[in-house]
C-alpha cells in the first residue's frame, strides 16, 4: 500500500471526527433553543438519563447551558447549515481519500500492460481526467472561494454580497491554490482536446 495515501487517509480521521462532532453540537443547540428538555433529548438517543445527555454534549466541545430557557435564543439557521454543510463534504473527502488508498493497495496493484492497454482507450483517459479533477476540486483545495466574487484582504473571511472579506494570513495561500488549480485545470482540458482531436481524426476516417 503507497505510504503517502495511507498517511493522506489516516490523516483525514481527526478532521472527519471533528466535523461529526461540531455538527452533533450544533444540531443539539438547535434543538434545545427549540425548547427540548435533555430528558427528552437522552430518550431521542436511546433512554440516556439527562446528567448522560448533558455530558456526551459537553464532550463534543459544547458549553452552552439551558437551565434558564426564558430568554433562549432561537436556532441558528445559518450555523445548522454550515455544519451540515461541513460534514457532508468531510465525509464525501473522508470517503474518496480511502477509495484511492483501497484502490493503490499493494493488493490491488495493476498489472502494467493491462494498465496500458486500458489507458489506449480514450473514454478511459478521459475518465481517469476527470475523476483526477474531481478529486483536486474536492479534497485538495482548503481556502480556495467557491464563489465568483470580488476579494478583499481582510482581518477575517466573511462573505457579504457580492464580495468576500479574506483574512490576511490565507492571502498566500489562496494565491498559490489559484495557481494549482488553474494549472490543474489545463491538465484536463489539455486532455479534452486530446480526446477532441483523436474523435475528428476518427470520424474523418469513416468518411
Amino acid at each position: 500500500m503507497r505510504e503517502n495515501e495511507s498517511l493522506s487517509a489516516l490523516r483525514m480521521m481527526p478532521w472527519a471526527r471533528e466535523s461529526v462532532d461540531r455538527a452533533e453540537r450544533v444540531l443539539i443547540e438547535s434543538v434545545m433553543d427549540s425548547g427540548w428538555t435533555w430528558e427528552q433529548l437522552g430518550a431521542e438517543y436511546g433512554e440516556r438519563s439527562k446528567q448522560a445527555m448533558q455530558q456526551h454534549y459537553k464532550r463534543r466541545g459544547g458549553e452552552r447551558s439551558w437551565s434558564k430557557r426564558a430568554d433562549a435564543e432561537p436556532a441558528d439557521v445559518e450555523s445548522v447549515r454550515y455544519a451540515i454543510t461541513r460534514l457532508l463534504s468531510n465525509f464525501r473527502a473522508t470517503d474518496e481519500a480511502l477509495t484511492r488508498t483501497m484502490r493503490d493497495a499493494s493488493w490491488n496493484a495493476k498489472d502494467p500492460e493491462e494498465e496500458a492497454k486500458r489507458r489506449r482507450s480514450w473514454v478511459e483517459r478521459l475518465n481517469d481526467s476527470m475523476d483526477g479533477l474531481h478529486d483536486f476540486i474536492n479534497n485538495r483545495l482548503g481556502h480556495f472561494p467557491r464563489w465568483d466574487v470580488r476579494l478583499v484582504p481582510s482581518d477575517r473571511t466573511k462573505l457579504h454580497g457580492d464580495y468576500a472579506e479574506v483574512d490576511r494570513e490565507k492571502v498566500d495561500e489562496i494565491r498559490a491554490e489559484t495557481a494549482k488549480a488553474l494549472e490543474r485545470l489545463q491538465k484536463h482540458r489539455d486532455e479534452v482536446d486530446a480526446t477532441i482531436d483523436e474523435l475528428k481524426r476518427r470520424q474523418a476516417e469513416l468518411s
